[in-house]
């Protein structure tokens, strides 16, 4: 039984976790560290993962030693082999490559000079690995009445079977396809013949843009498996090559939600990398919890025994259950991000570590406030005629400069006057407030954006960057029907946002989060979490303490500090606007209630 009220946490056993456990003795005393620090209430044991299967025996064992300490025990699967390669001349790469867990001690297999071993995708066109995987699904089931399947239930392969298989198809569209199929007629008819009970999880991993490229589809395996899972574990990005802005742990989670409501069974983190910055660990547990996550999964056990990582989480994920428990519903302005999208990779997730709350959707969103639209909603065909429709009934949106280039020429043109051009402007001077640009601001180094041209007075450029003679716009506003266009110039480089200067992020924030009633006057790497009773968050990724100036809609307003009870009354106050001033330290968070 959960000790959290909020939220369960559970512990995740690779099949190399599981065979460095030795005898039961030992898991008494090796499982004690967790007990002694966090409340566990579901451990996650892994049937095969790699070159290692654990026999029916051992896991039975295991799950019942789980279940007199009163943690249910549910099955886990992870869909990969290993093979072994010689390294090519002069290329050195002997060693054994895992997909993840450790064994500890002596169990390793050594590995012959010369040589690599390492994970392997299986190949979803050859028997062989069909029938495998159609027996490891089985055994499972016939185990377990849940079972996960870890994110790496896709394919990369390119052999001869796969190309014949693949045709005149793209490799993503076959892929999705090949995805689909196995998903249905192999994991979850062989789950289901073996266990009509069992209740199947696909998870999901954080990299969502290559979703379609590697056969992940959300689109039909949402719908064919019982429940989802969100991978979170966007670790430390400045030493990662995946890039995932730390924001996306909040982010997919909420997607996820969006996509199948009441069955995103919870997020996924992990400590790889944070060792050097333990509060990365800790941040993808906040933000996994921010989002509603119903369940923290922490993977996995060998690597996070007796380390630093489990006493700091056991003791945030107490302050935690605190504030996940006093959160509405999470809102924040509509992002379109369709099924199978690509372009403008995690720009929202950028902005949203620039002080902008966001909520994306899978569909387009059925709301009457601002619809922010990137180069992945313009993969809808039918994006122009949505976004005509939401502006004619009063709605507005915001357009990134790659939704402007993907649709130039396919009819964004009745919507604005502005045009994506070849051109590109580096500078680190920007201009706002007026047709004569009163404010002047700079960003502590230059910034290269795309040269957007537009009509003059056929709108308003709100913000500008400014080299030499010339100005670009930046935000541009324009009106159509009864709603409002804004036209939001990206930087090549979207981690760029956080460098803007903070006037200018402010006044992008001001215009955009209008509706929300609610918006942050600071610099970047500040995130804001909105929530439908009247609570929000405020989360610094900063290395140093900052203050924040929220700006809340109506005069009079105060603030309530939901973990000290401390009342803030606002430091300006004006007919229309109350402004609190808000320190927040390093790598911690606020939540408050506006009175």
């Amino acid at each position: 039984m959960s000790a959290y009220a909020n939220f369960n946490i559970a512990l995740y056993f690779t099949t190399r976790c599981i065979e460095s456990m030795g005898t039961e003795e030992q898991y008494e005393r090796n499982f004690r560290f967790f007990e002694k620090h966090l409340h566990c209430a579901k451990v996650y044991l892994e049937t095969h993962r790699d070159d290692m299967d654990i026999s029916a025996e051992k896991l039975t064992s295991l799950k019942r030693f789980f279940n007199d300490k009163g943690i249910a025990a549910s099955g886990a699967i992870t869909t990969t082999l290993m093979k072994t390669t010689k390294n090519k001349p002069l290329i050195d790469e002997t060693g054994v490559y895992g997909s993840g867990g450790t064994i500890i001690g002596s169990e390793a297999t050594p590995i012959e000079d010369g040589y690599k071993r390492a994970c392997s995708m299986l190949c979803y066109t050859t028997k062989e690995d069909l029938d495998r995987l159609e027996q490891t699904v089985a055994m499972a089931a016939s185990l377990f009445d849940e079972i996960i399947i870890d994110d790496f239930f896709f394919t990369n392969c390119t052999c001869a079977s796969c190309m014949a298989a693949k045709g005149d198809r793209s490799w993503a569209d076959f892929r999705l396809d090949l995805m689909t199929d196995v998903s249905e007629n192999i994991v979850m008819r062989a789950a289901k013949a073996a266990n009509p009970n069992v209740s199947m999880i696909i998870k999901f991993p954080d990299w969502y843009e290559s979703y379609q490229e590697t056969g992940y589809n959300p689109e039909t395996q949402a719908r064919l498996f019982d429940q989802v899972y969100t991978g979170t574990e966007t670790r430390d990005t400045n030493h990662s090559a995946q890039s995932l802005p730390r924001y996306g742990s909040y982010s997919l989670m909420r997607w996820f939600e969006n996509l199948k409501p009441g069955h995103n069974a919870g997020g996924w983190i992990d400590s790889l990398g944070s060792m050097p910055h333990i509060s990365y660990f800790l941040e993808q547990a906040h933000l996994t919890l921010f989002a509603k996550g119903k369940e923290l999964t922490l993977f996995c056990y060998s690597w996070l025994v007796d380390t630093v990582h489990i006493p700091a989480l056991g003791f945030e994920l107490e302050r935690l259950d605190q504030v996940v428990g006093m959160a509405g519903q999470p809102v924040g302005i509509a992002v379109y991000e369709p099924f199978h999208a690509r372009g403008d990779n995690h720009l929202y997730d950028h902005l949203g570590m620039a002080g902008i709350a966001f909520e994306p959707t899978h569909a387009f969103p059925d709301t009457s406030g601002l619809v922010f639209v990137t180069a992945a909603s313009a993969t809808d065909e039918t994006i122009i005629g949505k976004l005509k429709n939401h502006l004619l009934k009063g709605g507005d949106i915001c357009m990134t400069s790659g939704f402007l280039q993907k649709m130039q020429g396919k009819g964004v043109e009745e919507l604005t006057s502005a045009r994506y051009t070849d051109q590109k402007v580096c500078s680190n001077e920007f201009v706002s407030d007026g047709a004569a640009f009163s404010g002047y601001y700079w960003s502590g180094s230059s910034v290269l954006l795309p040269a957007i041209e537009y009509m003059s007075n056929a709108g308003d450029c709100l913000i500008a960057l400014r080299k030499l003679n010339n100005c670009f716009p930046v935000l541009l506003r324009s009106k159509y029907g009864n709603g409002t266009v804004y036209t939001l110039t990206a930087p090549d480089d979207y981690a760029e946002w956080s460098r803007f200067p903070k006037e200018v992020l402010t006044t992008i924030r001001q215009y955009l989060m209008s509706d929300l009633k609610i918006y942050l006057e600071c610099g970047g790497h500040v995130s804001i979490f909105l929530y439908d009773n009247d609570t929000f968050i405020l989360d610094s990724f900063h290395d140093r303490q900052e203050k924040v100036k929220v700006h809340v809609d109506g005069s009079g307003r105060k603030l309530i500090d939901l973990r000290t009870g401390k009342s803030w009354n606002a430091a300006m106050a004006g007919a229309r606007e109350s402004v609190f001033e808000i320190p927040l330290q390093p790598f911690m968070y606020g939540m408050f209630r506006i009175i």
